[in-house]
This record gives C-alpha cells, sequence and structure tokens, in this order.
C-alpha cells in the first residue's frame, strides 16, 4: 500500500511538470528490456540478436523501426579524411553500444525532470508540456554551458583548495539546500565512478573540518583568544591533491590516456611512475598482482580500484550512428526525441546526418559540441565541474551537518556491528567535533549582531544602544544571562571570551543564551495579546451587553405568545410590530449558530425582473455564444473571406501517414473560404478538398489597391519572388476558433 501511495504520488508530481506519465514509463520499461538483448557474432560480418523480441519491444516502445534500431546498434560511421565510411561492428561493439543507449535514456530523463522541477522555482516561467504527439520540443530552455575549471591546483597543498579558503566573488542566491553527500564507496574492485564518489566524499570532509576546527582556531588566534582546546584532525588535502590535481592528478592522467587512446595497463604504469612519493598510493604489488589494479589510502580506509574499464567509462560517448535513429522522420515518440534534442539539432544542421561524430551520455548544451571526433568534456571533467559549482555555493552559504552512521556493513535490520561503528566515528572526526564543541569557542558573533539578537535579555535602560559601546552591551547581556546558570554535565562550559571584531561563545552558553531568549519573547508575545484581548473586549463590551439583553427580551416574548390565545396572540404580534417600526434596533453581532440571512431581505423581485426586461436577458437561459468573426483583421480594415494565402510550409509533412493524398507545398497560393470550428485552423479549398491548416502554416497575401479603385475591384498581388515591388504590408491578425 505505501508503494502503491508513493507510485501515485509520483505520477501526480509529473503531471504537475508537465511531464506526460505514459511517456516516462516507457522509456523505462525501454531501459529494462534492454537488459535482455544480447549480440554475438554470426557466420558473416554482422553480428546477430539474441532476444529479437525484446529488440522489437524495445523499438515499439521508443517509436522507431525495429530495422533501423538495429543497425543504429551495430553499425558505425567514421570519416576518413573528409570520406564516410560505414562499418559493422563486432558483438562485444555492439553489446557496449546497447549499454550506452540504455544509460543514455535513463540519464537524459532524470535530467529532463530535475531541470523541469528546477524552472517551477524561477519567476515568471511559464511551463509548457513535453507531449508524445508532436516531435517538436515545447521546452526549449537555455542552457549555459559549463566550463571546466578544476578546483584542485597543482602544486602546494595550500593551493589545491583555493575554492575553499578564498571567497567566490559573486555570492549565489538566498536559498535553503539539503545536500544529500555522498557516502564511502569502498567495493571490491572499485569502477571510475567510485573514485569520484571518493573523491567528493574527501573534499567533503576537507570542507567540513576546515569549517569546523580550522576556521575556529584560526579565527581564535587572530583575536587574541586563547583557546585550550586542540584538535587533531585528518588533512585531506594530500588525497585530493593526488586524484584531482590539474596536471598530474589521477583524474587528468586518465584524460591525457583517453587522447592518446591509451590502455588500462599503460595509465596504471604512469601514475606510479609520476606519484611515485605518494604517501597515499601504495606502490607495493598487489596479490595476486594485475597492472590493472592500484590502491589508494582514504581518510576512511584503503579502497583497491580496477582500470580496465576506466577509459571506455571516462570518454562516456555515444555514437551519431544511434542518435540519428531518434530524428523526428523516423521516429514518432516525441519524448525520446526531445531527450536528444540538442545532438539532433547540431547532427542534422546542413541536413547532413550521421559522420562519424561522437556524444555525450549526459544532456549537452549546443555550444558544448564540437564537430569532431570526439566531444569536448569527459566524465571526469564533468564531474569536477558539478563539484567546483558545489563548493562555491558552499562557501557561501551556513551549512549545518548531520552524520550518518551505518549500524553494519550488511545492510540488514536490528543489527549493531560496534567495530563498523567504531572506524566511521573515528573517519568523520566525531569525537574531535564533540570535544571542540564542548569546551572551545566554536561559535563568533559580531558585536552589533550579538546585541541585536540578544538585546531583550538585559534591561533596556542599562544599554548604550550605539556601535562605539556594543563591547559593553554585550557584557551587560552575558552578565544577566550568567545571573542564574543551568546546571552542566561533563565537559560542557558557559565560557565566552571578548575579542577585536567578534564575541566567542561555547556550545553550552550558546544554548543557554538560545533558551532565555525563547523564553523571554514568550512571555512577551502572551503579555502583548493578553493586553490586546482586554482592550478589545472592553471596547466591545457596551455592544455585547446590549445584544444580551435583545437576546432576553426575545425568548421572554416568544413564551409569552406561546401562553396566550389565537386572538391575543394577534394582537400582541400587532402591537410589537408598531413598537419596533418606531424604535431603533441595534444590529446585533454575529455569533455562531446564526441562520443564513433571507434572500428576499436583500434582492426584490420587481428589480431583477425591471433589469432583464430592460437588457433583454432571460432568466430561464443564459445568453447565447457569440459565433466567431467571418473576417480577418489587417491593420485598420476587415478583409472577408475567401483569401487568398501564400504556403510558408508543406502540409501536411507526410501526406501518406494521415491518408492524405494531396500536399499544399511551400510558395503556392491557397484559396482560405472561412474559419474552421478546430482551434487555431482555417478552411483551405484545394483540387475540390477542404483541408483543416494551422494558420501558422500561412501568410497573407500582401495587396496594393490603385488609388480611386472601388472596393472589390482588381488588385495588383505581391508574392515571394513575383519580382513586383512595393511597400511592407502592416501586420495582420488572424481570426480564427480559439
Amino acid at each position: 500500500q505505501e508503494d502503491a501511495a508513493r507510485f501515485q504520488a509520483w505520477k501526480a508530481c509529473l503531471g504537475i511538470l508537465g511531464i506526460p506519465f505514459l511517456d516516462v514509463v516507457r522509456v523505462l520499461a525501454a531501459v529494462l528490456l534492454l537488459g535482455n538483448v544480447q549480440f554475438v557474432d554470426g557466420q558473416g560480418l554482422e553480428v546477430e540478436v539474441v532476444g529479437e523480441t525484446e529488440l522489437n519491444a524495445v523499438a515499439s516502445l521508443l517509436g522507431v523501426p525495429p530495422a533501423q534500431l538495429f543497425r543504429g546498434l551495430t553499425t558505425r560511421t567514421h570519416n576518413a579524411r573528409g570520406q564516410l565510411i560505414k562499418s559493422v561492428c563486432d558483438a562485444n561493439m555492439s553489446n557496449m553500444t546497447r549499454d550506452c543507449l540504455a544509460k543514455a535514456l535513463y540519464c537524459r530523463t532524470v535530467a529532463t525532470i530535475v531541470r523541469r522541477a528546477n524552472s517551477l522555482k524561477r519567476l515568471g516561467s511559464t511551463l509548457g508540456t513535453l507531449s508524445s504527439d508532436s516531435n517538436e520540443s515545447v521546452h526549449n530552455q537555455a542552457e549555459v554551458a559549463s566550463q571546466h575549471a578544476s578546483t584542485i591546483g597543482g602544486n602546494a597543498g595550500s593551493k589545491s583548495m583555493a575554492a575553499l579558503n578564498n571567497a567566490v566573488r559573486h555570492a549565489t542566491d538566498g536559498f535553503i539546500g539539503i545536500l544529500d553527500m555522498f557516502g564511502f564507496e569502498e567495493p571490491r574492485p572499485a569502477q571510475l565512478e567510485h573514485l569520484c564518489i571518493n573523491l567528493c566524499a574527501e573534499t567533503m570532509q576537507h570542507f567540513y573540518n576546515t569549517h569546523i576546527f580550522k576556521s575556529s582556531v584560526e579565527s581564535c588566534r587572530e583575536e587574541g583568544i586563547i583557546c585550550d582546546t586542540e584538535v587533531d584532525y585528518v588533512d585531506n588535502v594530500p588525497c585530493i591533491d593526488l586524484i584531482s590535481s590539474l596536471r598530474t592528478g589521477l583524474l587528468s592522467m586518465l584524460d591525457a590516456e583517453c587522447s592518446v587512446r591509451g590502455t588500462a595497463e599503460s595509465y596504471v604504469a604512469k601514475i606510479k611512475v609520476q606519484h611515485r612519493n605518494s604517501a597515499r598510493l601504495e606502490q607495493r604489488a598487489l596479490e595476486p598482482y594485475d597492472p590493472r589494479l592500484f590502491a589508494i589510502r582514504h581518510f576512511a580506509g584503503r579502497v583497491e580500484y580496477d582500470t580496465t574499464d576506466f577509459l571506455d567509462t571516462n570518454r562516456d560517448v555515444v555514437p551519431d550512428d544511434l542518435v540519428s535513429v531518434f530524428y523526428k522522420h523516423t521516429c514518432n515518440f516525441g519524448f525520446a526525441t526531445h531527450l536528444f534534442g540538442t545532438e539532433l539539432k547540431a547532427l542534422y544542421a546542413q541536413d547532413s546526418g550521421p559522420r562519424g561524430l561522437s556524444f555525450r551520455i549526459a544532456p549537452t548544451s549546443h555550444t558544448d559540441l564540437l564537430n569532431g571526433d570526439e566531444p569536448v568534456s569527459t566524465l571526469t571533467q564533468d564531474f569536477h565541474t558539478r563539484l567546483d559549482n558545489l563548493l562555491r555555493t558552499l562557501v557561501h552559504a551556513r551549512p549545518h551537518f548531520v552524520r550518518c552512521i551505518r549500524s553494519n556493513t550488511s545492510e540488514k535490520g536490528g543489527m549493531f556491528d560496534r567495530g563498523a561503528v567504531v572506524r566511521q566515528i573515528r573517519a568523520l572526526q566525531v569525537l574531535e567535533t564533540v570535544n571542540l564543541m564542548a569546551s572551545g569557542f566554536p561559535h563568533r558573533m559580531r558585536f552589533k549582531q550579538f546585541t541585536a539578537r540578544y538585546r531583550m535579555l538585559a534591561p533596556f535602560r542599562l544599554l548604550r544602544r550605539c556601535e562605539e559601546k556594543a563591547l559593553e552591551d554585550c557584557k551587560v547581556i552575558l552578565d544577566f544571562a550568567l545571573e542564574n546558570p543551568p546546571e552542566l554535565d561533563g565537559s560542557v562550559t558557559l565560557s565566552w571570551a571578548p575579542g577585536k571584531r567578534h564575541i566567542f561563545l561555547s556550545e553550552g552558553i550558546r544554548q543557554h543564551l538560545e533558551r532565555l531568549r525563547t523564553e523571554v519573547r514568550m512571555k512577551s508575545a502572551t503579555l502583548i495579546q493578553a493586553t490586546w484581548r482586554g482592550w478589545n473586549l472592553r471596547k466591545r463590551l457596551g455592544t455585547i451587553r446590549r445584544t444580551h439583553d435583545i437576546q432576553l427580551m426575545s425568548g421572554a416574548m416568544h413564551s409569552m405568545n406561546n401562553k396566550t390565545s389565537g386572538t391575543r396572540t394577534s394582537n400582541v404580534t400587532h402591537a410589537n410590530a408598531n413598537n419596533t417600526g418606531t424604535a431603533t434596533r441595534p444590529r446585533p453581532q454575529p455569533i455562531a449558530g446564526t441562520p443564513p440571512p433571507d434572500p428576499n431581505e436583500k434582492c426584490d423581485s420587481k428589480i431583477i425582473a425591471q433589469t432583464c426586461t430592460l437588457f433583454g436577458l432571460d432568466l430561464e437561459r443564459p445568453p447565447p455564444v457569440p459565433p466567431s468573426r467571418s473576417y480577418t483583421v489587417t491593420g485598420n480594415s476587415k478583409l472577408g473571406y475567401p483569401q487568398t494565402r501564400i504556403m510558408k510550409m508543406n502540409f501536411p509533412e507526410d501526406p501518406g501517414a494521415v491518408g492524405l493524398g494531396e500536399q499544399l507545398r511551400k510558395g503556392e497560393a491557397v484559396t482560405v473560404t472561412g474559419a474552421s470550428h478546430r482551434r487555431g485552423h482555417l478552411i483551405v479549398e484545394h483540387n475540390g478538398i477542404s483541408l483543416h491548416v494551422p494558420f501558422q502554416y500561412m501568410e497573407l497575401v500582401k495587396t496594393i489597391v490603385g488609388p480611386g479603385a472601388a472596393p472589390g475591384a482588381p488588385t495588383a498581388t505581391q508574392t515571394a519572388g513575383a519580382g513586383v515591388s512595393a511597400p511592407p504590408a502592416p501586420p495582420t491578425a488572424t481570426a480564427v476558433n480559439i
């Protein structure tokens, strides 16, 4: 039931984003079925497919012909000195292309959903709908090309984390975000994705150490505060430099190896020679020996990496032969065409088709595409860029950290592995953080900011309330806050120290100040509300008393009327009516349970009847919907039907697909006889056939009326290529049924 509820919620969210639910399901089903497709070497040059039924189902789900999908997976186009050569792939290469297609479909679907969700928060954004009925994408957002700028320096450790230690010039917009960080990965053997994840974990741990430990200690030293707490934490910079330095890092050397089309063995040999003096890269031979393996000592433990698939994973490409399958002329699934929209636009910019290009599996903006054999960036370069952007955001944020500890490595419930928990606590510097929070000064605030937040804790008359006396105000506030100190447990202290520009607080005194501030604000709010409610009640007391008296009198009269006879009741009612007409009856206040007012007291039926008679309205039937206009407005004049228009493009694009034998070609003059009942269409008469054509496909013929010509007289028309010179006509507005 919980899964069903979450499924319905996810379906509703896709509807809010304007993404058809069935389109996403079709793509996911195709990804799953691709796993059942296998290519094997056949008798001849071409490969054979195992699971032809699944391949046909994938082609049907993606809206492409099965034969064309098979050719896209098993053939490659090569550009040899300007000559395009097509070759047949072997089984291994075809299986790799199949995996690339599955990755691209899933990655681009998720990216589309995320990009669509992010567009909701932009002010003034208009969301269209991604529909499978049209091959054209209605979601064309401008993507800014992200250039690769490595965060990691090359030589000194102080330069390697410049993005963390130096403030970025441009701050980000205000927001509240939740960052779900990568967990530390140590599978056996580890792949390139795990190396990127562990790099992110190393970088985030370094940011944590810098934000919690290093900045606190350095701030105390700069402002002359003596802090007895010494925190010893692990320095992550050597490991970060080993992996991601600009020229000699493992990821940069991997990019270089991809550019020269090297091998996994040569890559491992080069990094061991380059980093032979590194303490984080193990130099001893691994057992059993494998020239494609190497090991790194991370802050959380030792991890072995297998570089067999490093180069192919880093290239992260999909051939243009496979991308061209989803072109709108051959694919009738608009959502699939939208997923590869940028690549298709670059591929068919000159109506050339596949020419030996390679595109990224991940979505790429149009400006990032390169007209060559390789894409602009690699997987590791994109990861660098995203990590840099994340660091720039965190530098200007005020982060709060939540440490998550796994109870066991087997992912079982109700199982506590003491050794695994202790290793995580030591690796994440949890004990050092607790010691700093308990006995150090982890919090600092400027004097003015401190007084603005906690000034309600001291008497108003004792505060100077000027910038020159801000430090004295801070001392007064803290003295009054510590008059009744709380009971402390363990090593928690209520220490504080004034610096040159900041006042430094321990975790104990900060929590005590926040507790007192909450109590004072609650008492003040209660007093303000009580005072206002008392004043408001006293103000309405006279009205309430009069209303109460009237209600008592009405009840007494009602009981008296029930006891008297019919004649007596009639006389008493007549007397009450006379008295009511002369006395001023106060309007009672609305109370709970009061019946709704009588509509006859507010509305007069005679006035309603007179109004309907005056304007010709009928109470029983609403006025009819006005018919559509039978003319077109151009400039300040009206043009009736029929009209002569010029086709701006062919309609329909594929006459055979829609069952029409006729096609209106671009530049052809057609006769419009009126507005269609279809939304946004006009009726066109062509060879005795009435066609409903969208008005965007045609443009109105510009006319030149000679001087003194009567209405309806022959006119000289100017069309494209007619060779008649005339001033441009004013813009036209087409009247259609909308």
